[in-house]
């Protein structure tokens, strides 16, 4: 394998595949990207066996061939390196010589035929969908994913089709939930039989890949595993094995209590109340009266912190405990607007829309306070 690409080109490529490299060292091969120098450029490759990246990358290719090198190594490398052509040759099996202005390196690798055999785009049924539209329902889901390694179900993004060309996204931590719906006319060739769960490791890698991305992509889905083509590069994710719950139970319907606050006044009084917040419980105390919000939050430590912002408010006086961070997270995805809260007591599931998108909603349980 010999080939010489632009450092610019090839540190991009290289950068997309990070988020997936392995850093635990249970299968070593893992940690290495996979090279293909091929005559119509070349492909770099990583895997952690449930996500997998593929980019290409134009390159000056002398020689074909394979290699297998340290992808953070690689990346490092590269990005030291001065704009410019930069040669890599391979010296062995298991030995890349990376030359350049002012520089040179022999990166040991491992060989080739020990990278796992990777999935292919092969049987896939593609639809095209608006990479904005993916891109906003992703960041208005993801946040409610579970962490916890115990609850895999939880830990993705739920992905079902309510109508011939509409899609929904839902995620819950068990907490609080979020879900949106948008339309569209491609998902008509999409088939989903009862919904899949696209794991939160995936989901966010996909988001990196198609931020700030204008145009189409190519979704499709085949046996358990979703494949996404955005222009040169694709990503392929296993789905999390398992029944999503039945969220639609915890959705209120009836809440009889509505308040409405614009989102900007919302979010300075929760930042101002925060700057005290306590940071084990994370708790907020939110005041309600006729014609005022006020938010609050006590330390120990420090004191008490409050902030108050003018509402629309129907019911009696209230108090009512949320963690911070699950507020702070609504309103960072929704842009602008007034927020809508329905509430039924002190404990019951909240309600959150908005005006502008009558798609999506959110629901937090509230803390004891």
């Amino acid at each position: 394998m010999e080939f010489k690409v632009e450092r610019s080109d090839f540190v991009k490529s290289i950068a997309r595949i990070q988020g997936i490299v392995e850093r635990k060292n249970t299968m070593p091969a893992l940690a290495n990207c996979l090279l293909k120098a091929s005559k119509t450029g070349i492909e770099i490759m990583a895997t952690d066996l449930d996500i997998t990246i593929i980019d290409r990358c134009p390159a000056k290719v002398k020689k074909t061939g394979n290699a297998c090198m340290n992808a953070r190594k690689l990346h490092d490398i590269f990005r030291e390196l001065d704009e410019g052509e930069v040669e890599l040759k391979e010296s062995e099996v298991t030995k890349v010589e990376i030359k350049a202005s002012n520089f040179v390196c022999e990166l040991q690798g491992i060989n080739p035929d020990e990278f796992p055999v990777l999935p292919s785009l092969e049987g896939f049924k593609f639809v095209e969908l608006d990479a904005e539209v993916l891109s906003e329902m992703i960041s208005k889901t993801i946040y409610a994913a579970a962490t916890e390694e115990g609850r895999f179900t939880l830990n993705g993004i739920f992905m079902e089709k309510v109508s011939e060309d509409q899609i929904r996204f839902v995620a819950t931590d068990g907490h609080r939930m979020a879900a949106i719906d948008r339309q569209l006319e491609a998902c008509k060739e999409l088939v989903l039989a009862a919904g899949v769960i696209l794991p939160k490791k995936g989901m966010t890698e996909l988001q990196k890949l198609i931020a700030g991305y204008e145009g189409k992509i190519s979704l499709g889905v085949k046996d358990n595993h979703l494949a996404v083509k955005i222009a040169d590069t694709v990503l392929f994710m296993r789905q999390v094995d398992g029944e999503f719950p039945e969220y639609k139970r915890v959705i209120p319907e009836s809440n009889p209590v509505k308040l409405s606050i614009g989102r900007d006044d919302f979010m300075k009084s929760l930042r101002r109340a925060s700057v005290l917040v306590d940071e084990k419980a994370r708790a907020v105390k939110l005041i309600l009266a006729k014609g005022k919000m006020v938010i609050e939050s006590s330390n120990p430590s420090y004191g008490v912190a409050r902030g108050e912002s003018a509402c629309e408010y129907n019911g009696a006086d209230m108090e009512i405990g949320f963690n911070d961070r699950y507020l702070y997270d609504i309103l960072t995805v929704i842009n602008s607007g007034q927020v809508k809260m329905e509430l039924k007591d002190e404990l019951s599931p909240v309600l959150f829309t908005t005006d502008g998108d009558t798609k999506y909603q959110c629901v937090i349980m509230p803390m004891r306070i």
